[in-house]
């Protein structure tokens, strides 16, 4: 659970907290909570995603993914009522990082750095770049100017994962589609 705070937040902050689902139900229960839950108490309810290229058929494509499988994500100031109001739902949804009285949002740094990097959609879109003298230059989309927190790259997949320290145990590795086709 590295993507999630060491601590509680602050009252009455915007944070992300996180709500585990089923997989594959991501979308679904993202939809109900938008519907079911105050516009008030939720400000936005989503999954995050990103653009991850797959070979079909000896061509690459680009499909978008879940980044945190089995998990939603909710937007709110006040978590206690989020947590009494995701109770009152008529299907089984969690909030995740519960410690003694309080949850735990997304941690500061990644939530701050995915409101950057994400599209209306919620959706990380694929960047592209190359490696001059050992040194990655990412040229077009949202890893540009992040080359720092790059923490490796698979070029045969078109992946990079970047890095989020948060100290202590909590260590967050996102997965981002990185296409370098030009090393030298």
């Amino acid at each position: 659970m590295g993507f999630l705070s060491n601590g509680p937040s602050r009252d009455g902050a915007l944070r992300w907290y996180a709500i585990h689902v089923p997989e594959g139900r991501e979308d679904a229960v993202a939809g109900k909570c938008r519907q079911l839950l105050a516009s008030d108490l939720v400000e936005d309810c989503f999954v995050p995603k990103y653009e991850r290229y797959m070979k079909y058929e000896g061509a690459w494509r680009i499909v978008v993914h879940p980044m945190f499988s089995e998990y939603v994500f909710v937007a709110t100031r006040d978590v206690r009522a989020l947590s009494k109001a995701l109770g009152q739902l008529s299907f089984p949804v969690s909030l995740v990082g519960r410690r003694d009285r309080s949850y735990a949002p997304l941690s500061s740094a990644v939530q701050t750095w995915l409101e950057s990097a994400l599209d209306d959609a919620h959706v990380l879109r694929a960047s592209e770049g190359r490696i001059e003298g050992g040194v990655l230059r990412v040229e077009r989309g949202p890893l540009r100017g992040c080359e720092g927190r790059v923490r490796k790259i698979n070029r045969h997949k078109r992946m990079a994962y970047l890095r989020f320290d948060e100290g202590g145990d909590g260590d967050c590795v996102l997965q981002a589609a990185l296409n370098v086709p030009v090393k030298n």
